[in-house]
């Protein structure tokens, strides 16, 4: 994972090992920083399979994207557009690891964190550019959510209101 978003990284810009770890912590909210031992072996095997070369930058080592690295972010990418559903799936592993009565808070907290993240998207320009693109994302955002909300119905034993 490192090593693969290194390439993802080093297609803005060169990057270095430090920059690598805190933006990894940053964007997982703290969750997690990889240390030395996670980050330089991963960039050491990007370097030795010839998909980044060493540059310096401002005396500083910094990690370069190759033609090759280019190629396989790229492979990487299209896998992830092609089975992104299936990585969200991953979740049913952490749910099988915890108590049965632990599971709605964890996934109530990943729901807050999915409309968290997706706000957050959705209010960078850089993510979706065109405004018409990004109001067409809003609405079938929250078309999926009433539509899933939907499909649960009332919870049980409730009557439902009366007006």
């Amino acid at each position: 994972m490192v090593g693969t978003y290194a390439l993802a990284m080093m297609s803005r810009a060169p990057i270095y090992g430090g920059e690598l770890a805190q933006r990894i912590e940053d964007l997982t909210r703290g969750a997690w920083r990889p240390g030395a031992g996670a980050i330089y072996p991963s960039l050491r095997g990007l370097v030795s399979r010839g998909e980044a070369r060493i540059g310096r930058q401002d005396g500083r080592k910094v990690y370069i994207l190759t033609a090759r690295g280019a190629a396989r972010l790229n492979d990487l990418r299209n896998r992830i557009r092609e089975r992104g559903s299936r990585f969200a799936e991953l979740r049913n592993l952490i749910l099988d690891m915890v108590e049965p009565s632990d599971r709605a808070a964890i996934m109530l907290d990943q729901l807050h964190h999915s409309i968290r993240g997706f706000e957050e998207m959705y209010r960078s320009p850089d993510s979706i550019p065109d405004a018409r693109a990004r109001a067409r994302t809003l609405a079938r955002a929250r078309t999926e959510l009433r539509q899933g909300l939907a499909r649960l119905g009332p919870p049980k034993g409730h009557r439902g209101s009366r007006d």
